[in-house]
């Protein structure tokens, strides 16, 4: 539930979102730490509806980026707050980038091919591995190839 999130329209994290953060994080270092070596990012992903108010499609997109990108800082503000200063929190500042990509990933039903609002509007965490990145690196060569 995106309300869960943040407040509509607004960066500013929901309590419920803090205390979800809050277990989840320290939980979530805790294990990407045994993967340093594996690991090239952790992208927190903010991703919105199509929509910006009475705004839809094109218009609501550079509004919509705006907001995904300062709600994901936001994010990675304040899990960093969760850490204590030394490797972890350092680690967390030098993997953890924030990324805002408004409508660009919405979440379409396959049967009515409508748009499902509520769930286009999420935080996700992703881990880009080096395999994966070289992974992405040798597909980019290839469509580069072919184009």
């Amino acid at each position: 539930n995106p309300e869960v999130l943040f407040r509509s329209g607004s960066p500013e994290l929901n309590p419920q979102f803090k205390s979800i953060l809050a277990d989840f994080f320290p939980r979530y270092v805790a294990v990407l730490t045994r993967y340093r070596e594996a690991i090239e990012e952790i992208r927190i992903e903010g991703h919105t509806s199509s929509d910006w108010g009475t705004l839809h499609g094109e218009q609501a997109y550079f509004p919509n980026m705006a907001l995904s990108q300062d709600r994901t800082r936001t994010v990675l503000q304040h899990v960093l707050t969760l850490l204590e200063a030394g490797d972890d929190r350092e680690w967390v500042r030098s993997s953890f980038a924030a990324v805002g990509y408004s409508s660009s990933r919405r979440i379409i039903d396959r049967a009515s091919q409508i748009e499902d609002g509520a769930r286009s509007r999420r935080v996700n965490f992703r881990v880009i591995t080096n395999s994966e990145l070289q992974i992405r690196n040798i597909i980019e060569r290839l469509d580069g190839n072919q184009g």
